[in-house]
């Protein structure tokens, strides 16, 4: 038999894959994957571990799963890292296809990087630090985007065929009684697209079309207790209502403009549109992260969402995916998360969110909010002229200090202040008191270079997921294996942290 052992030697000094042979028991571990598996049913599995282990080399090294499998059978580094024989031939792709969907089903998709926080635990690398840095970045779809007419022609395929698998008779019938060919869905009918009003009576068509095979399938009631013509039914239903509006002739008609959580493919309805920033625009998923904030930070968690998703929101699902001792004391993050729902959401948490509090735009030369000094304990809110009112509540419920028109008749800050007004009216948000505080901690100095200096520290640990492990893009269909991917490549992340791995491992 091959002995791993003579191979790891030559090995370059920190390589992963020397790391992997003589760690890779530590990392992940045939017992942490114990209730996944029965003892007593199914022919002898692979172990869980080398499994795990290859998924580990997979997402360092970019390989398909058949790639992966033949760098198992081929590649000696890969056969030290798992410590198999030479003559070993590896096991089947689809083998990584079922660990993966058998991950999923018992919720181990983040069990290598719990590892990874585990083992740093152990060594003492989260002591000592009870801030947490989050932040976000895009995470491209497998799949193709598709314009209105693919959108709702692949729907009509989908329909189609599930009611052929639920009735082959049905399945015949309801394709004869369309317009359209779907064969070749992806090819858009014979027209001049380039002309509004033909691309427009054309995409009615497709339309009604459509609107012909959800008709058919609602008036043969037995179709829809097929589960799976029913996903078919309501994704078509939804194609329909997202890009079309109907008439009151019964006639749809293509909607002006784009509604927002727009479904932008049929092979991965999750996905969706997302914007980096008013200039950039990506389709997919967003990838959220929380890190230690260390001198050698750590990924503790991830998160994915559809690409049109807010930041600030997520927050709270960072922090409640950990384990209790594990959760912070405190946040750094951008604007996204220095609003007052945000901070509430977090404060229910027992988390203080250390972020720059949006502001709204004011005019040049104007006087905005911030100019006034809100008092809550007095409640009392001061104007830059010096009038001081008292806080009330009006009768629908807001909050806010009304200054009375003699007061601002006369001031010499009016024209600045309410040009256009008689009397000047400041209204306070639902989680003043919050916003409050966090206007208190930026105006230290000391606190504003410490979230200047720490807080691009994740953006360091957002580029390796990203480009080094692979993050950039999700390489399967759906949110759920879009996480898998992202907890994975987290591990490795980790992994790579320290300067020399070998020492705290």
């Amino acid at each position: 038999m091959f002995d791993a052992s003579v191979l790891a030697r030559p090995l370059p000094e920190g390589s992963f894959f020397a790391l992997l042979a003589e760690h890779g028991d530590r990392i992940v571990r045939d017992e942490d994957f114990a209730e996944c598996y029965s003892q007593r049913m199914g022919r002898p599995s692979i172990p869980p571990s080398l499994l795990a282990k290859v998924l580990l080399l997979q997402h360092r090294t970019g390989a398909s799963d058949e790639q992966a499998m033949e760098c198992v059978a081929w590649d000696l580094r890969w056969k030290v890292a798992l410590g198999l024989a030479v003559d070993h031939r590896g096991w089947h792709p689809t083998s990584l296809t079922k660990y993966r969907a058998r991950l999923l089903l018992h919720r181990k998709e983040g069990l290598a990087l719990e590892n990874t926080l585990r083992l740093a635990g152990e060594l003492g690398m989260l002591d000592g630090t009870a801030e947490q840095i989050i932040d976000s970045t895009p995470m491209l779809g497998a799949a193709a985007t598709q314009d209105t007419v693919r959108l709702v022609r692949h729907g009509v395929r989908k329909l189609v065929d599930a009611v052929r698998v639920a009735d082959q008779d049905a399945g015949e019938q309801l394709d004869d009684e369309l317009e359209f060919d779907y064969q070749r869905p992806g090819d858009k009918p014979d027209c001049r697209w380039r002309e509004r009003a033909e691309r427009e009576r054309m995409l009615t068509r497709v339309a009604q079309d459509a609107e012909r095979a959800l008709e058919a399938v609602e008036q043969a009631a037995a179709l829809l207790d097929d589960e799976a013509v029913t996903a078919a039914h309501d994704l078509l239903r939804e194609l329909i209502g997202q890009d079309f509006d109907i008439d009151q002739d019964g006639v749809p008609r293509l909607h002006r403009g784009t509604r927002s959580d727009r479904i932008i493919s049929t092979v991965d309805p999750e996905m969706r549109h997302g914007r980096k920033s008013s200039q950039q625009r990506f389709d997919g998923y967003k990838l959220h992260a929380a890190a230690t904030n260390g001198s050698e930070p750590l990924i503790t968690t991830v998160h994915v969402t559809a690409a049109g998703e807010q930041d600030g929101p997520q927050a709270k699902h960072l922090i409640d995916t950990q384990p209790p001792e594990q959760k912070p004391e405190r946040i750094l993050g951008d604007t996204a998360y220095g609003n007052g729902p945000i901070r509430a959401e977090l404060a229910d948490r027992e988390v203080e969110v250390l972020a720059q509090v949006p502001e709204g735009t004011v005019d040049e030369g104007r006087l905005g909010k911030r100019e006034f000094h809100v008092d809550l304990d007095a409640d009392t809110i001061t104007c830059p002229g010096g009038h001081t009112v008292a806080i009330n509540t009006s009768k629908t419920g807001f909050r806010g200090a009304n200054f009375a028109t003699a007061m601002c008749r006369d001031c010499p800050l009016k024209p600045r202040c309410c040009p256009t007004k008689a009397r000047r009216y400041i209204r306070l948000q639902d989680h003043e008191e919050l916003l409050q505080a966090g206007r208190r901690m930026l105006a230290d100095p000391a606190t504003v270079e410490h979230l200047r200096r720490c807080r691009p520290r994740i953006e360091r640990l957002l580029g390796l997921l990203a480009h080094r492990y692979g993050a950039r893009k999700s390489r399967y269909i759906g949110s759920a294996k879009a996480r898998l991917q992202a907890a994975w490549a987290a591990a490795l992340v980790n992994l790579s942290t320290p300067s020399d791995t070998n020492s705290w491992l």
